[in-house]
């Protein structure tokens, strides 16, 4: 649904999605290759002993990220334009499918680990777990690709001016703000 509202508030209303694609296309593609590039090297690598860290540092600032925009999503709710509003909470809506990928991906790599140390050849504990981590990057990549889409989609209908029409059912505009096709109407009708 389109509303009437300046290109200032336009602007405002782009931030959580401008930030949203930072964090999926800088933050979480570089934990993907850190966790991809980790399952292939060898034990006396000079930088194995770093894979965790490559892993963890940027898994950790994305959930930085997200906790910064419900926090900022919550705030704006309260007190700033509903149209911004309503696009802070559209990118935390978002942001659960995230985590729940996270929550996916942990479980995968928890199991492999799991069923590692049951093996009693180390070959096979080597094997067990680099085949379920590497499987946990998959539905991690897959949420990446498809929240990339969404949030771009979402970057598109902020600077139009538009809010999808499931948000506005569930987080209804403020009386004095209707939206453009209502205000266009009501234009025609009066003239």
């Amino acid at each position: 649904m389109f509303f009437s509202v300046d290109e200032a508030t336009r602007r405002r209303a782009k931030s959580p999605h401008e930030l949203a694609m930072v964090n999926l296309l800088m933050v979480n593609l570089l934990m993907l290759v850190a966790l991809l590039a980790g399952s292939f090297m060898q034990a006396g690598s000079p930088l194995a002993d770093y894979k965790h860290l490559g892993v963890l540092i940027p898994l950790g600032t994305s959930c930085a990220i997200i906790a910064y925009s419900f926090v900022k999503a919550g705030r704006t709710a309260g007190h700033g334009p509903w149209f911004v509003a309503a696009h802070w909470r559209l990118a935390t809506g978002r942001y659960k499918i995230l985590l729940i990928a996270y929550g996916v991906g942990i479980v995968l790599i928890g199991l492999g680990w799991l069923l590692s140390r049951g093996q009693s050849d180390p070959r096979m504990q080597d094997l067990m777990f680099i085949a379920l981590q590497r499987v946990a990057i998959a539905p991690l990549l897959i949420a990446l690709m498809a929240l990339i889409m969404l949030e771009s989609g979402s970057l598109s209908q902020a600077g139009r001016g538009e809010v999808p029409d499931g948000l506005v059912d569930r987080f209804p505009p403020p009386a004095d703000l209707a939206p453009a096709e209502t205000q266009h109407r009501a234009e025609q009708d009066a003239g």
